[in-house]
Parts: structure tokens; C-alpha cells; sequence
């Protein structure tokens, strides 16, 4: 795994990278779709369910009015009346008494012209009696269980469609229709009053229910029968929507004959009828299936021109990228360096020029480096030529001081004796660290050549810490100082002065100080004094002394090292180094510790 993810480039990434941000993106745009989806059922069910509630309190209304037209014949004495004195209509002596009841129940049919008739079943004689179609005979009782049903039941009314016997056997096939029974006292048996209105009056209701394309209604009866269909026909499939008992929720979507549908569900609870409007789900959900296709097609062009896009972007950094690779290639295996040629002035076309001025710079480097190796070899030939010439100037001083001990000049013998220590310890047989004890001897031996060109000019106190002797530290680090103080701050003095030279331990550092009480500087002085010492480039014949003086020290023992500078016009100067004992070698700075505590 790990060797597969070394050899991925940036093209295989950056594919990596478009392509699951384009995954991403698809997986959002199908999630809010299928939020919108489900935002877009919930609505509709909703639009639904207010629909059924509308075509239900007018069906309920219209049946309400007809349960009210027969408590109201059930309720009038006189027609009650007719009916306890005949008992059977089958009775010649009931002519007249049937004539009655019927002129009584056209009466009532008139109030109600949706109604097709209002009749009375007589249980004697096993007739109708009926406003539309006259007295007519019913099927045996075997084949009208409703009738039984209702006669044995405590219910005083039912509501029914299709019953056996609501309309004559040769009207029985040619119309639907809807009945509300009640019981009516007889004299021997109850009597059953049978209001029958043809199932096409609830189109009224039901008008043009077309929410959406294909929308049906369909009813079922209390027992589960299938009895009214409106809309979009469901065929002989819409039986199977009489299993009430697995309609859980006020809507849900099923499927009839393959195909997906919303049904929303509601029952009456005065028939105790189940109405259900079906939704074709193909015709909800058109136009959003038809925006999905457009969002398919639309992320598709995306995806192709982002891909398109990406390709050509990667060509614009590959190919610079390209460029440099081969000419870092070119750098490694010692070929001559062509500047890469710059066609852009973007990030990349800066990294180019920046790539081809380091190169450049490193072929310059290269050719100084040399160069000065060349150089140096020639310095260190004429090293090895001239190194005679201590030798020869060391033999010279000792001629010149013994012939000056014969000669009695015992002054001269001693300065020439202090210039031979003088250069002996200068050189240090080419040693860059020498001990305080002999930076000490190198300085008094400078002094006393100067004390003899400057006689009763100033005077010297030594206040160095034994303890110190013994460390080692850049060659002539003091002598520059002190011979500044001489030439510049007590040769200039009128009166004799006084040169104080002082190395001690200070808790961390090593502090070597040089104090003169000469002519001294004031600030404006001391401060030009101070910014040529610390100015990097450029000649300074005035201060080169300190000022190498000071670099070196920067170089040897690094920032930490501190270098002050004060002084006070006809007072004097002081100059003091200070360096961590810990850059010192020879320096046992765990015992001083110690000690210190």
C-alpha cells in the first residue's frame, strides 16, 4: 500500500480529487431531490386528504338527508297507521290501503328529486311496494340475507348498495344502486322502509376529481365490498384495496398491476364506507423525475467540462514543473545548464526565474569557490616560501640585543628583547588560541615598547584573577583595545594617566576589561564611534582595528558575546568583553558553578 501511494502523481491525485469532489456534489444534488421528493409527497397527501374531506361531508350531507326523510315517514302516525291494518299486501282487501301508502311515500319522494324510488317490503307477502316500479315480488329470503340481517338485528337502520330486492329482477343488472333501510312497525312483523338513489349521484360529488392525471376514487362498503369507482378505472385490481384492515395510515403508497400509486384513505362514519383516492405516483413525481433527468444531463456537462478544465489546467503546471524536473536532471548529472526559457510570469514562471537565478548563482559560487581554492594554494606556497622570515627577524632582534649588552645600552637590549617576545607571541607558532597568562606576557612586552616611546606618559595596573590563567582565548583579543587606548586617549592627555587592564570571572562570563583615564570621547563621538565598529561593509582606516577586532569576535563566540563601549570627554574610556565561560576552552564552568553557590 505504501509503495502504491509513492507511485501516485500529482495528475492521479488531482483526478482523485475532482472526481470525488464530482461524487460528493452528485450524492448532494440525489439527496435534496429525494428530500424534495418526499417534501412533494407529504404535500400532496395533504391536498389529498382536504380533498376527501370535501367529497366526504357532501356524500355524508346527501345521506343525512335521506336517513332524515326516513325518520321522518317512520315518524308519521297516520302511514304507520296503514300499515298495522294491513298486514299483507298480498290481500285483495289492502287494494286501497296500498294506494295510500303509496300516494304518501311519492309525497315524500318529491321533497327529493335525486331519489329513483321509496319503497316498503311487506315480510307477509314477500312484496315491494315502490314509488318507481309498483308492487312487485322479491327473491326468496334465502337469497336476501340483508333482509334477515336486518330484521334480527337491534340496528334500526343500515345502508347498503346492490341489496337483492331493492329493485324489481327485471331492473336487477341495469342499475346500481345505494339503499337506506329502517324498520316500521307492523302488526305481526316489522315492515322495512327502503330509500334506493342511484350510485351515479355521487359523481355529483365526486364532480372531476383530477388532482393530477389518472386520479381515481374508489368506495367500499362496511363489509369490504367493492361498490363505487370514479376517475381513472382500476380494473377488477382495485379489489385489492378491500383488505382495510392494512391501511395503517391516512395514506401509504401501494401498487396495482405493476404500477406504484398514493393512496390516501378515509372512512364515513355514518355508512361506515371506506373511500380512497388513488394517485398515480408516476404523474406526482413527473415533473420532478423530469428535473432529475435535466440535473443528470446538466451534472454530466459539468462533469465533462470540469474534466476538460482539469486536464488543461494540469498541462499549465505539469508542463513548467516538466521543465524544471529536466533541468534539475541536467544540474545533477554535470551537463551545462541552459536557463529554463520563461513563457508565463505566474507562480510557476516566478519558481522558473528564481530556479534559474539560484543556478546561475550556484555556477558563480562554484567559480569563486575555485577560485579562491587557487588563491589560497598560491598563499599558502608563498606561506612555505617565506617562512624563513620569522626566523631570520627573530635572530636579527637577538643579535642586535646581545651586541647592545656588550655595548652597555641596557635600555635598548630590553625593548628589543619585548620586540621579539612582541612578534615570538604574535605568531604562536600559527596558533588562534593562546592562554590569558600569555595574552598577558604579549601585552606587557607591547606596553614596554610603548612606555619607552612614551616615557612617564601613563602608568599600568594589572588586576587579572589567577583563576583564569589557564583559559584560552582568541589571539590578540586585548592588544587592538590597548593600543587604541595609547594612540587615541593618553597620548593626547597633558598630564600622566593611567591604563587599567582587568580579566576576572563574572558569574557566566569571562569579563576582560580596558579602562584609560585619557582624553575620553563625548556621546556624538562615542556614538559615530561605536556605528563604524559595527558596520559590516566598506573601509574604515580610523577604526579598523576594532572593528576586525569586533567581527571576529561576533564569528568566534557568536551573538551571545557582549561588547561595550563608554566614555566621558576629559575622563577617559572604558572598553569591556564579555564571553560565556562555556565558549571558552579550559573552562570548567560545573566547578564554578559550585563555587559561585
Amino acid at each position: 500500500m505504501e509503495q502504491r501511494r509513492k507511485k501516485l502523481g500529482i495528475k492521479q491525485k488531482l483526478i482523485f480529487l475532482v472526481v470525488g469532489h464530482l461524487l460528493l456534489f452528485f450524492v448532494l444534488v440525489y439527496a435534496l431531490f429525494f428530500w424534495f421528493q418526499s417534501t412533494l409527497e407529504n404535500k400532496v397527501s395533504v391536498l389529498a386528504q382536504q380533498t376527501m374531506e370535501t367529497l366526504m361531508g357532501n356524500m355524508e350531507v346527501y345521506i343525512g338527508n335521506n336517513i332524515r326523510l326516513s325518520n321522518a315517514i317512520a315518524s308519521d302516525s297516520g302511514f304507520i297507521k296503514l300499515l298495522r291494518e294491513n298486514p299483507d299486501f298480498s290481500s285483495s282487501s289492502s287494494v286501497w290501503s296500498m294506494i295510500q301508502l303509496l300516494d304518501k311515500l311519492k309525497n315524500y319522494s318529491v321533497l327529493n328529486p335525486y331519489l329513483y324510488s321509496v319503497g316498503i317490503y311487506n315480510p307477509e307477502s314477500g312484496k315491494v311496494l315502490s314509488t318507481a316500479d309498483g308492487i312487485y315480488n322479491t327473491p326468496s329470503r334465502d337469497q336476501m340475507g340483508w333482509i334477515q340481517q336486518m330484521l334480527g338485528q337491534n340496528e334500526p337502520l343500515a345502508i347498503g348498495a346492490d341489496l337483492p330486492g331493492a329493485l324489481p329482477s327485471f331492473r336487477q343488472g341495469t342499475q346500481s344502486m345505494i339503499t337506506v333501510v329502517q324498520k316500521l312497525p307492523g302488526k305481526n312483523h316489522e315492515n322495512l322502509l327502503m330509500i334506493n338513489f342511484n350510485k351515479q349521484v355521487l359523481d355529483l360529488f365526486v364532480g372531476r376529481i383530477e388532482l393530477w392525471n389518472g386520479t381515481g376514487i374508489v368506495i367500499h362498503s362496511a363489509g369490504g365490498d367493492l361498490f363505487y369507482t370514479a376517475g381513472a378505472p382500476l380494473g377488477e385490481s382495485a379489489g385489492a384495496l378491500a383488505v382495510k384492515e392494512s391501511f395503517r395510515q391516512p395514506y401509504e403508497t401501494i401498487r396495482i398491476d405493476g404500477n406504484s400509486y398514493l393512496a390516501v384513505h378515509k372512512r364515513s362514519e355514518t355508512t361506515d364506507w371506506t373511500v380512497h383516492m388513488i394517485i398515480p405516483y408516476a404523474e406526482i413525481m413527473k415533473d420532478v423525475l423530469t428535473m432529475k433527468r435535466i440535473a443528470v444531463a446538466v451534472l454530466l456537462v459539468i462533469a465533462i467540462f470540469l474534466l476538460l478544465l482539469f486536464h488543461v489546467l494540469y498541462l499549465q503546471i505539469f508542463n513548467p514543473i516538466k521543465r524544471l524536473i529536466k533541468g534539475m536532471l541536467t544540474i545533477e548529472k554535470g551537463l551545462a545548464f541552459r536557463p529554463i526559457p520563461i513563457k508565463r510570469m505566474d507562480e510557476l514562471g516566478f519558481l522558473q526565474q528564481r530556479f534559474n537565478d539560484m543556478v546561475q548563482n550556484e555556477q558563480k559560487m562554484r567559480r569563486e569557490i575555485l577560485e579562491e581554492q587557487l588563491h589560497k594554494r598560491e598563499i599558502e606556497l608563498k606561506f612555505l616560501q617565506s617562512q624563513v622570515n620569522p626566523h631570520f627577524l627573530y635572530n636579527t632582534l637577538d643579535s642586535i640585543y646581545w651586541v647592545a649588552e656588550e655595548s652597555g645600552v641596557d635600555e635598548i637590549g630590553e625593548v628589543v628583547l619585548d620586540l621579539s617576545n612582541f612578534f615570538r607571541l604574535s605568531l604562536s607558532r600559527g596558533k588562534d588560541f593562546i592562554t590569558v597568562e600569555e595574552t598577558i606576557e604579549h601585552l606587557k612586552g607591547y606596553i614596554r615598547i610603548q612606555q619607552f616611546r612614551h616615557t612617564d606618559k601613563f602608568e599600568v595596573h594589572w588586576d587579572i584573577d589567577p583563576a583564569v590563567s589557564s583559559l584560552r582565548i582568541m589571539k590578540l583579543m586585548l592588544q587592538p583595545i590597548v593600543e587604541n587606548s595609547i594612540v587615541h586617549g593618553l597620548e593626547k592627555a597633558a598630564d600622566t594617566c593611567r591604563l587599567t587592564i582587568r580579566i576576572k570571572r563574572e558569574g557566566e562570563y569571562l569579563t576582560c576589561r580596558v579602562t584609560d583615564t585619557g582624553i575620553g570621547m563625548d556621546e556624538e563621538g562615542l556614538w559615530k564611534l561605536w556605528n563604524e565598529i559595527k558596520r559590516e561593509h566598506g573601509s574604515s582606516d580610523a577604526t579598523y582595528g576594532l572593528r576586525n577586532l569586533y567581527q571576529r569576535l561576533k564569528i568566534v563566540y557568536g551573538d551571545d558575546m557582549d561588547f561595550q563601549m563608554t566614555s566621558k570627554l576629559q575622563e577617559g574610556t572604558s572598553v569591556a568583553i564579555r564571553i560565556r565561560l562555556d565558549r571558552l576552552e579550559g573552562a570548567d564552568t560545573h566547578e564554578h558553578k559550585s563555587n559561585h553557590r
